[in-house]
């Protein structure tokens, strides 16, 4: 087609949903907690731990360094990482 996506987790559940695997069938209560597992790691894993981390730290140059930020996005990151642990456990 004509469409250019370039997010991983839309990329990810297209392709599951066109090929029928690894994502589960749309309306069921397992592809509502896919979903809320794949937006959990988008939204409070990657963008507020990793990022932020990545951002004042590694890249601090560009974006200038904020030790307070990045120690709160680690708190975030561990915070987040336990979630998902209790999840699958």
């Amino acid at each position: 087609g004509e469409h250019t996506i370039i997010e991983s987790a839309a990329i990810n559940t297209y392709l599951g949903d066109a090929y029928g695997r690894m994502v589960p069938p749309y309306g069921t209560m397992e592809r509502c907690k896919y979903d809320q597992t794949i937006l959990f790691l988008m939204s409070e894993i990657d963008a507020q731990g990793l990022w932020i981390h990545r951002k004042h730290e590694a890249l601090a140059k560009v974006f200038g360094a904020a030790p307070e930020a990045v120690n709160c996005a680690r708190s975030q990151f561990d915070k987040a990482n336990q979630v998902i642990i209790n999840q699958i456990d």
